[in-house]
């Protein structure tokens, strides 16, 4: 597993490119792919109606940004007000991927009032995804088109796709990437040696400030860097500050942006649910042509890690080049294997362990072939709680996926150049097709025509007339379940600055919006409601009876109430 650097031509750009000559065509590669998918229009700043079109989890980072963006700069950085009653939070708790949420509050007074980042954020993700698959390529094939060609297989990558229009943050695979980059570099010599540290560092932040879910994938490939510097490369200095260093700053970086402010858990039920299947690596769940879905249990989903059917032939290819590498070397084929092995024990161990602990961690105490349970591990509640701060641990499953790529790739180049690169390119191909349909069917999605809004700006004015909250009641226990109700009050109420007691966020302390939303309502049914306050009910047996001072109306579908003056 071992993956050397083979000697080029240095003078000929093709067998020998540079960085960025590298980068860039895979950059491009994926930029398109991004547009191929779900259009141009989502890239333009001033169109929103995309995301209340595609109502879904896209609607609560954007939210999250405007309110975020009208909260005046306090500290830590990130603290957003008006958003919920249990106190200013940060916006990563709403996903509203606090790297760019940052940069364009900075752009703020020079912004148009209707202006997302979401649809750039894409953009700019698929084209380092493809960018920076390229440059992992390089260090197996420094081959202008292998790695152009190859690069296709990071800017298609199901997972990344099926994030990056809900999901925003999660799409953002090429974080992996550079991991993986950074530990096969494990050998190079810089010229400053805390440069490795440093590169390492700069990776976990940027994580921490676009989704932390990254951190344990980045911190798996770290483990195998650590281990190949400390046992073969004998630079146990660099190998201890690259454990140490990065994790301190990442902390300060959530320091900074407010990730420990607040009263709310940081834990969540569902761990061993939100998990990986065993058989996700060939389970398209409805992203493929050629294979139909197999069955996996409730929540699962978030363990897609379908490579394709063109990277699966891509895999099959590569073992059969491995077997013929070793069937051609003199002695007995298993005594070459032995060998290899032997010489390249600790790489093998390290990339090993990094995908046992990543695979491992995705697959979680419920481990499950299509819907059969075949283990289930039950461990004591307090290290469950832990473990659920990742509950969706499905998620990791996407460094085993960028290794398998990886690894693939890595043995078809071993073969003629002229035939890895004809194999390399017809699996490509297969994987495009066997995406096509998808492809077809997201770019329907997110090219369709701007939907009506259920609330129309006339009766929305007359209902907010002196109006500075707006009160959801009674507050069940699935209270973020209603995100249309949500989403279609909070859009208007965003963008006239006008506070929420409650959102659909990623952490909310429940106890504390309960108690206020419960002492509102009691207020309210006493006749003591606010005359600055919209009622918004979840349903309309809610609604306080016999109660004078109060108008209940419709607004949209919805039902509201306000105290008369």
């Amino acid at each position: 597993m071992a993956i050397p650097t083979p000697t080029a031509d240095k003078n000929n750009i093709l067998k020998n490119p540079g960085a960025a000559a590298t980068f860039l065509p895979g950059a491009v590669i994926g930029a398109l792919v991004f547009i191929a998918f779900f259009g141009i229009q989502l890239i333009n700043p001033t169109n929103t109606d995309w995301i209340f079109t595609n109502l879904g989890d896209v609607a609560q980072h954007h939210l999250g940004w405007v309110y975020y963006r009208h909260t005046p700069w306090t500290f830590p950085i990130c603290m957003t007000d008006g958003i919920s009653s249990d106190g200013m939070i940060s916006c990563m708790y709403t996903d509203s991927i606090p790297l760019f949420a940052i940069i364009f509050k900075l752009l703020s007074p020079v912004l148009p009032e209707n202006f997302q980042y979401i649809g750039l954020w894409g953009i700019i993700c698929f084209a380092l995804n493809g960018g920076f698959g390229a440059s992992l390529l390089k260090r197996i094939e420094p081959n202008l088109c292998f790695t152009t060609i190859g690069s296709l297989f990071f800017s298609v990558f199901a997972p990344s796709l099926n994030r990056i229009h809900q999901h925003n943050s999660l799409g953002a695979s090429w974080l992996v990437m550079l991991a993986l980059m950074l530990t096969i570099d494990h050998k190079r010599e810089y010229k400053h040696s805390f440069t490795p540290v440093a590169a390492w560092a700069a990776t976990c932040v940027a994580a921490t400030l676009i989704h932390l879910y990254f951190i344990p994938m980045i911190y798996s490939a770290m483990f195998a860097y650590v281990i190949m510097l400390f046992f073969r490369d004998k630079k146990r200095l660099r190998a201890v500050c690259t454990a140490v260093v990065p994790t301190l700053f990442s902390v300060l970086s959530l320091w900074i942006i407010g990730a420990f402010k607040g009263s709310g858990s940081y834990s969540d039920g569902g761990f061993g649910q939100f998990s990986a299947n065993l058989n996700t690596f060939y389970n398209g769940l409805g992203t493929s042509r050629f294979i139909p879905s197999l069955p996996v249990r409730d929540g699962q989903y978030e363990g897609l890690g379908y490579l394709g059917v063109g990277m699966l032939l891509c895999c099959l290819l590569g073992l059969i080049s491995a077997v013929i590498y070793f069937a051609k070397q003199e002695g007995s084929f298993f005594r070459n294997v032995l060998s290899y092995a032997k010489k390249h024990g600790i790489e093998i161990f390290a990339y090993v362990s990094a995908f046992c602990i990543s695979f491992f961690w995705a697959v979680s105490t419920t481990v499950a072939f299509n819907e059969k349970v075949l283990l289930d591990i039950h461990l004591p509640f307090a290290i469950m709680s832990r473990l659920a701060v990742f509950r969706s641990s499905g998620r990791f499953i996407w460094l085993p996926c960028i290794m398998i790529m990886t690894f693939a790739v890595w043995l078809i180049s071993k073969l003629k150049f002229k035939v890895s690169a004809a194999l390399l390119t017809v699996c490509v191909l297969v994987n495009c097709i066997d995406f096509s349909v998808w492809r077809g069917s997201l770019h329907a999605q997110y090219t369709r025509p701007a939907l009506e809004p259920n609330i129309t700006e006339s009766e929305w004015q007359e209902a907010v007339r002196g109006v500075d909250e707006v009160v959801f009641l009674p507050l069940p226990p699935d209270y973020r379940a209603n995100i249309q109700l949500y989403f279609d009050i909070s859009r208007l109420a965003a963008r006239d600055r006008i506070s929420l007691s409650s959102f659909y966020l990623a952490r909310s302390d429940y106890g504390s919006l309960w108690e206020y939303a419960d002492e509102q309502y009691r207020q309210l049914s006493c006749g003591n409601g606010r005359e600055d306050a919209l009622y918004v009910f979840f349903k309309d047996e809610d609604v306080p009876k016999d109660v004078d001072n109060m108008t209940v109306f419709r607004l949209g579908n919805y039902t509201v109430a306000r105290v008369k003056k």
